[in-house]
Formats: structure tokens, C-alpha cells, sequence
């Protein structure tokens, strides 16, 4: 965002003329960060005159898209305003998941669980959007540290999904479980185990680092 958008022509004059920007460094205004639920980076927080959010973007946009975007915000178009309007008259499950992650990086886990859930229910449980829908729903429970629950999650998604992308990714995903649970042990064998399933992974890097921190961990105060 620094070196591209931010640095395009049409950005700088947006925001001279159109809009303000703010930069936060979360780190050091963890505080801020903390209450507006921000849980990854970067994050732009679109706010009204009177401070209260209006929608948000969460990742990297090509500066037109990116403007596009801020424009349709200011509009009322493709916000959680917008799309919960749009969802009364539709039963459209990626719809559904527009809503679902508007509520996911807002810090609303609960509302974002319910509308994951739709997406199962409305169709095929084992098809991708409800394989996606599902991943999301372990994500919660393993963000929120409920790691017997997201390992759960993500066996039955393996079971459900073998011999796809989704399946490959509940996987690595329980290998991550493990580490976050302090379970040195089964999180080598897991990401070993990937490594051995599916060896033409874009993944096999990170897991096989992952394998070397496990086993050789750095000395402490390093």
C-alpha cells in the first residue's frame, strides 16, 4: 500500500480532495488496534464525520480498485449495510459469504459463525462453498484458542474433503492446532505427514520450516 497505492497520483489527490487519511502504526497504538477489532494488515477503517465505521478493507487493492471500493462505500454499495439488504430477498450462498467475512474482520466471530452456517445449510455440505464456510468456522475457534474444537473441525474437513485443496489445507491447519496447543511432538509428525501427502504443495516450504524450528528450537533469548 506504501509503495504502490499510496505513492500513485490519483490516491494522493483522492485523499487531498475527497477523503482523509490516516496512518496508525497498530503496533504502537495496540490500543486503537484493539478496539477496533483490527486482526491483520493492512486494514484501512473507512469512518463517517462522526467517527462511526462505515465499512472496511482488509488487504492489498490495486490502487483503482482500491478507490473504486472507497467510492462504493460512500455510496452505500457493497457495504454490510448493503449486502444484509441484499440478503433479504436472496438466498445467493456467496452472498452470504460476503456478509459472513464483513463480520469475521470486524472482530464479530459470533454474527460470522452464523452466517458461515447458512452457507452449509443452504447447500451441499461437502461442496466448496461449504468447505470454505467450514474452514472459516475452525479458523474461529482456533483464533479465539478453543483448540480441541478447531482440531475437531479440521479432521472432519479432512475426512470430508480428501483429495482436495480444502482437505489438503485442514491438514496443515491441525499441524498449526499442535503447535499452538505446545504439542511439539504431534505438530512434527503432522507437518511431516503433509510434507509426505503432498509433496507438489506450495505449503511444503513453510511446513518443512516449521519442522525445523519444532526440532531445533533457537536458544532462549534468541
Amino acid at each position: 500500500m506504501d509503495t504502490v497505492v499510496f505513492t500513485d497520483s490519483s490516491a494522493i489527490d483522492y485523499f487531498l480532495n475527497d477523503m482523509i487519511l490516516v496512518k496508525v502504526n497498530a503496533e504502537v497504538d495496540s490500543n486503537l488496534a484493539k478496539s477496533m477489532s483490527i486482526s491483520g494488515y493492512p486494514t484501512l477503517v473507512l469512518v463517517d464525520k462522526d467517527g462511526v465505521e462505515v465499512d472496511r478493507i482488509v488487504g492489498y487493492m490495486p490502487t483503482e480498485d482500491f478507490l473504486q471500493t472507497l467510492n462504493d462505500y460512500q455510496n452505500d454499495i457493497g457495504t454490510l449495510a448493503d449486502l444484509l439488504r441484499r440478503s433479504d430477498t436472496s438466498q445467493d450462498r456467496s452472498l452470504y459469504g460476503e456478509i459472513a467475512n464483513k463480520y469475521k474482520y470486524s472482530g464479530k466471530a459470533d454474527d460470522a459463525m452464523s452466517w458461515f452456517k447458512k452457507i452449509i445449510e443452504a447447500g451441499d455440505p461437502t461442496d466448496s462453498l461449504s468447505g470454505n464456510a467450514r474452514m472459516s468456522i475452525a479458523d474461529t475457534y482456533r483464533r479465539a484458542d478453543d483448540y480441541e474444537q478447531a482440531l475437531t473441525k479440521y479432521q472432519n474437513i479432512e475426512k470430508d474433503f480428501t483429495g482436495t485443496g480444502i482437505g489438503m489445507d485442514a491438514v496443515i491447519y491441525q499441524a498449526i492446532v499442535y503447535r499452538s496447543m505446545a504439542d511439539t511432538t504431534k505438530a512434527v509428525d503432522t507437518f511431516k505427514a503433509y510434507v509426505e501427502r503432498f509433496p507438489d504443495s506450495e505449503d511444503v516450504e513453510y511446513a518443512t520450516k516449521q519442522i525445523e524450528k519444532l526440532t531445533n528450537p533457537a536458544p532462549a533469548g534468541k
